[in-house]
């Protein structure tokens, strides 16, 4: 890698992402667990293998509402030959049977009560007709017909969730009726995050000529939780090295430090050279668009991201970079969560090779199938160009363009924040 300062200069050569990456991910390790209510564990990542301490059901159960009997006493009743059996009692749910079905017995049932001594099945009382104390039987049973048998959904001892699994309302419901009330998950990685620049001021500030609202921050707080992270929002530094170098700081009070902007080759963009200068500079440049004066360094052990200033690319650069890291931090089975869905390109692109190119598009779904539409006011700064699309489109290093009618994979935007 280049050792110069690219500040007034320029960059003479570019990282690829999947060499960025690795030379970031190799680095982190998990964070240490902790403990939390499954009731509030929605989101978060299990620390490791979870095994049931009990049946699922733990007892046979109806199914149906009906009637709990003995199976062989229903073989060969039909319509034309009903078969009569003695309604002996009822059970009910929440309570433990108290009563024996015989042969030629029947139980007055309701779904999700415990099966009778001696019945092994149940008759659907659509198949009935009840007369008196006696019900009279049109269809047959065979045995287990209807009943929910011990450990029918999970087996004590079986494992219900692996380590790594984003814990969601469906993990919470299994953990819970397998009677495990709180579970071991990785620490939400702590994130600093920091606008620079002197020309921003604050969200509740009206700009004056010239200056810009800073909200980058608030963009990568929210992205930040969508994949996993705790976010602190730090303010905004000014384009002064004094500045930077406390802000720097306090990142490192942190898991993850990130810095939006004073990340390109201008005058002012002191940032790369300072981590340089404080730690190790792992790349500064990227092979991708948008995003490419993004930089990495590593402070005392820590990541800090210097990300463009640019809405666009501040968000690109951060899906490509931040969030594996928090991922990986959470030792998440899946370092990229999103949603990949295929899809028909609706008109050509081109791009550049050697460069992985970041293609914004709009899902539609046509009578041919769907299609992925570019949207076409493309710049950085044009947030509205993230709003207008439903995903992404990665163009490859060694790929010039893409085709009209060209099958291509879209990652869909995050929806959810847990």
């Amino acid at each position: 890698m280049n050792t110069q300062s690219t500040r007034m200069r320029g960059f003479t050569e570019y990282t690829k992402i999947d060499d960025a990456l690795n030379k970031i991910l190799t680095r982190i390790q998990r964070l240490e667990p902790e403990i939390v209510a499954v009731t509030e564990s929605l989101g978060r990542i299990v620390y490791e293998d979870i095994y049931s301490p009990r049946d699922i059901p733990h007892f046979d159960r109806a199914a149906m509402d009906g009637y709990a009997v003995v199976a062989e006493d229903t073989f060969g009743a039909s319509q034309h030959n009903p078969i009569k059996l003695k309604v002996i009692g009822e059970v009910t749910v929440g309570k433990p049977p108290s009563l024996k079905v015989s042969r030629r017995e029947a139980a007055q049932i309701a779904t999700g009560a415990p099966i009778p001594s001696k019945a092994d099945a149940v008759l659907m009382v659509e198949y009935t007709k009840r007369i008196n104390s006696e019900i009279e039987v049109y269809s047959p049973v065979t045995p287990s017909k209807n009943v929910s048998k011990i450990g029918e959904d999970v087996k004590k001892g079986q494992k219900i969730i692996s380590n790594g699994k984003q814990i969601r309302p469906q993990e919470e419901t299994m953990l819970l009726q397998c009677g495990i009330t709180e579970v071991k998950v990785a620490k939400r990685p702590r994130v600093a995050i920091f606008s620079t620049g002197s020309e921003l001021v604050d969200i509740h500030t009206s700009p004056e000529l010239g200056q810009v609202i800073g909200t980058n921050s608030y963009t990568l707080a929210s992205m930040a939780r969508v994949y996993g992270g705790e976010p602190k929002i730090l303010g905004i530094v000014p384009d002064v090295l004094e500045e930077l170098e406390k802000a720097i700081d306090e990142a490192l009070k942190y898991d993850i430090g990130v810095f939006s902007g004073g990340t390109s080759v201008g005058k002012y963009d002191y940032l790369p050279d300072l981590l340089k200068k404080r730690g190790e500079l792992i790349f500064h440049g990227v092979a991708m668009k948008p995003g490419g004066p993004a930089a990495v360094s590593f402070q005392n052990g820590k990541p800090i991201f210097s990300l463009p200033g640019y809405p666009v690319a501040t968000m690109m650069t951060f899906t490509v970079f931040v969030a594996p890291t928090i991922r990986k931090m959470l030792g998440a089975e899946k370092l990229d969560p999103r949603v990949f869905i295929d899809a028909k390109m609706s008109r050509k692109v081109a791009s550049t090779l050697g460069r992985r190119d970041f293609i914004r598009v709009k899902i539609e779904e046509t009578e041919e199938g769907v299609l992925a539409v570019p949207i076409r006011a493309g710049g950085t700064g044009i947030v509205s160009s993230m709003v207008n699309a439903d995903g992404i489109v990665e163009i490859p290093e060694n790929v010039e363009g893409i085709n009209e009618g060209e099958r291509v994979r879209v990652a869909l935007f995050p929806h959810i924040v847990v």
